[in-house]
């Protein structure tokens, strides 16, 4: 296991940093664990004073789903292309499983209409310049950025 451990941190690290891992704070579990695969774990994120950047708490788990880690990638090189910086600048605050109110995934465009069915996904939160932005996703991992974004359902159990 800890062969593993070191097997995908070097992985992540070579794969382009920060940027394609998850916070500290966060584990991914297998897809069929009732979360959907990604949990917040006990622990609070650790951060080096100078460079911002999240660094692996190594008593956590490392995380074993390379098909997020795939989608966070993507989802994080989309958002650096769209504001035109490097992805290393954007920094990863959030991953979690969510259930969203409707087809929409919690973004709805003007002049759409979507099947009013709750409907599990995902959330992932970058953050550049003190501004938060938003990708969404139902269970398939085909992220979407989403520029006004609507909540996941409050207080469902799949949305902690």
């Amino acid at each position: 296991m800890k062969t593993y451990s070191i097997f995908l941190i070097v992985l992540m690290a070579v794969a382009g940093g920060a940027c394609s891992t998850f916070p500290a704070g966060y584990q991914v579990e297998p897809e069929d664990t009732p979360t959907g695969g990604v949990s917040p774990s006990p622990t609070p994120p650790t951060q080096p004073a100078s460079t911002g950047e999240i660094q692996p708490d190594p008593s956590q788990p490392t995380p074993a789903n390379s098909s997020m880690e795939i989608a966070i990638k993507k989802a994080s090189e989309d958002l650096a292309q769209r504001l035109s910086i490097r992805s290393e600048q954007i920094n990863l605050v959030e991953v979690k499983a969510v259930t969203w109110s409707d087809s929409s995934l919690g973004c709805p465009q003007p002049g759409m209409a979507y099947t009013d069915v709750l409907t599990p996904g995902y959330l992932i939160v970058f953050e550049y310049a003190d501004n938060q932005h938003e990708y969404h996703s139902g269970k398939g991992l085909d992220f979407t950025y989403c520029p006004n974004p609507q909540p996941p359902v409050p207080n469902d159990p799949g949305n902690t």
